[in-house]
């Protein structure tokens, strides 16, 4: 994601990126989304929204980030003691979010940038924006509910051991 691809709250993922398979499109980025983002540092001369090392000699100037594994480590031993887990996790989880909130299977499918397959791959061509926007939206409304739950809505206790050994 570059800087230049957000515009008015609007993302525009880039089909040149040989990762994308231009499924996705267009995402119309909910508030909270849009203001992490203003809140990313920007780093003179890289055009990139998470910026990367800077490339080698051979490919030299700004670079994306690259490999989440060589940062995964260290937010690891910032996090609470947890099972292992995966970058994809963060997808499977958004993609389950998103059927707890009510959003219909097609309409996430088509925000994670999933190919639609059979006919109603080949046929519909529909963008689906405003209804990816509302599943964006309704993700962001599920996690802002798991944050900071309503009051009365928690009730405190203890509800299992951990297996892990130690505990």
């Amino acid at each position: 994601m570059q800087w230049s691809d957000v515009v008015d709250g609007t993302w525009t993922i880039r089909s040149d990126d040989p990762r994308e398979k231009n499924h996705a499109g267009v995402l119309k980025l909910p508030k909270i989304l849009i203001e992490m983002l203003q809140g990313q540092p920007r780093i003179a001369g890289n055009p990139f929204v998470f910026p990367g090392k800077p490339r080698g000699r051979r490919t030299p100037g700004p670079a994306p980030l690259r490999s989440f594994a060589e940062n995964k480590a260290a937010l690891d031993r910032k996090l609470p003691d947890m099972p292992p887990w995966v970058l994809h996790d963060l997808r499977r989880t958004a993609r389950s979010l998103m059927s707890r909130a009510g959003v219909p299977g097609e309409h996430a499918e088509r925000v994670l940038g999933h190919a639609i397959r059979g006919v109603e791959g080949i046929y519909n061509r529909h963008e689906y924006t405003d209804e990816k926007a509302a599943a964006l939206q309704a993700l962001a409304d599920q996690v802002e509910r798991i944050l900071h739950p309503p009051e009365g809505n928690v009730v405190a206790g203890r509800f299992g051991r951990s297996r892990r050994k130690g505990r």
